[in-house]
């Protein structure tokens, strides 16, 4: 179930980082997903200058918040990338340690994982001077045979059900992850790119298997058409596909204009996040107790707001689609929760909100 988002009063002195709920999108969902390849190291100096920003310097720290160690790793990204042969956690294991695990989260994850002090410290994948790196969708890896037992290469995005589903597993995810229990580990839900599984329970005729991607495909076909006639009906679309939190006005301290100025959507970390309607991107980026945000201007002179994202994929000054994906949710900034906080304005600034439901609704989406 999503946790349900609501905002709380600013903390100055909180570190504010995406969750890092493990997927094959890499061990960081929360983050702005970079494809996977094999990275040049970052020297011990640059690592230092992580920390110093992360962790004041402190490879032992345990804060309670939820992140350990001089680089502040999750506990899932400890364990997905294979942390728990050093120490039980981050904070536990010593300096070195620390580093050779980062290198890993580095090369599945790309510098994003550490959004802010990775930019101050100058890390980059490669070792040079910092770039911007489009979010990219899940794309296909050749898949090969060794011998008669027919191999799967993990891609970002994957799931041991889909997986199972398209490759006609015999018994499903569960006899996928019976067989592959050990190069998968205790968790079938932490798979990451580049991991081979075997799919030597895939035992149907080629035939069938023809006919059952020629019947996914027709049905996608059909599926794609009925969308594309919905969207020519409605002007609008949902930013996520979630049911309402916290109302429009809902009143309360919290909030600095004593009430609530957009609405919420409660979605877990990583959701992807669209832009209502076609217009221009005025505001990428850092937004304080909104966290990251995205601010785009509409035709019908109208500005959405969406915040609180762990990852961003548009820029200001971009032209966007209606539909398409500018970034994936999260709880940055002073929230209490992963959720989209959405608003709707007159004008670009923070003061100028009207209510996003009834937006939404006249142009025809269903809330």
């Amino acid at each position: 179930m999503a946790v349900r988002g609501r905002h709380r009063r600013y903390q100055p002195n909180r570190i504010n980082r995406a969750s890092l709920t493990v997927t094959a999108g890499g061990a960081g969902m929360a983050l702005p997903l970079i494809g996977t390849g094999v990275a040049e190291a970052a020297d011990v100096e640059t690592w230092d200058k992580v920390a110093a920003c992360e962790s004041t310097n402190d490879w032992n720290i345990n804060s309670g918040n939820g992140y350990y160690g001089g680089l502040q790793f999750s506990q899932s990204t400890w364990e997905a990338y294979g942390g728990t042969a050093y120490a039980a956690r981050a904070d536990l294991a010593t300096k070195e340690q620390q580093i050779a695990i980062a290198e890993k989260v580095l090369d599945g994850q790309g510098p994003g994982a550490w959004p802010v002090c990775s930019q101050r410290a100058g890390l980059t994948r490669g070792g040079g001077p910092a770039r911007q790196i489009e979010d990219v969708k899940p794309q296909t890896t050749p898949q090969s045979q060794a011998g008669k037992v027919e191999m799967y290469t993990v891609v970002r995005g994957d799931t041991l059900s889909e997986i199972a589903d398209a490759e006609d597993v015999r018994g499903g995810w569960r006899k996928l992850y019976d067989t592959n229990r050990k190069a998968i580990g205790s968790d079938p839900d932490v798979i990451v790119p580049g991991q081979r599984l075997s799919l030597d329970t895939a035992g149907q005729k080629k035939q069938e298997k023809q006919k059952k991607q020629e019947k996914k495909k027709v049905q996608k076909e059909q599926k794609q058409q009925t969308s594309e006639k919905r969207q020519e009906s409605a002007s609008l679309v949902a930013p996520v596909s979630a049911s309402l939190g916290t109302p429009y006005r809902a009143s309360g301290s919290s909030w600095s204009k004593g009430y609530h100025t957009g609405a919420d959507f409660p979605v877990a970390t990583g959701t992807s996040v669209k832009s209502v309607a076609a217009g221009q991107v005025v505001t990428s980026g850092w937004g304080g107790s909104f966290g990251y945000q995205v601010v785009i201007r509409h035709g019908d002179g109208r500005y959405t707001q969406y915040a609180h994202l762990s990852a961003i994929s548009v820029k200001a000054g971009q032209s966007v689609s209606t539909g398409q994906r500018i970034g994936r949710s999260g709880s940055t900034g002073n929230s209490s929760g992963p959720h989209l906080h959405f608003e709707v304005r007159t004008g670009p600034g923070f003061g100028s909100d009207i209510d996003p439901i009834a937006y939404l609704r006249a142009g025809g989406v269903r809330i």
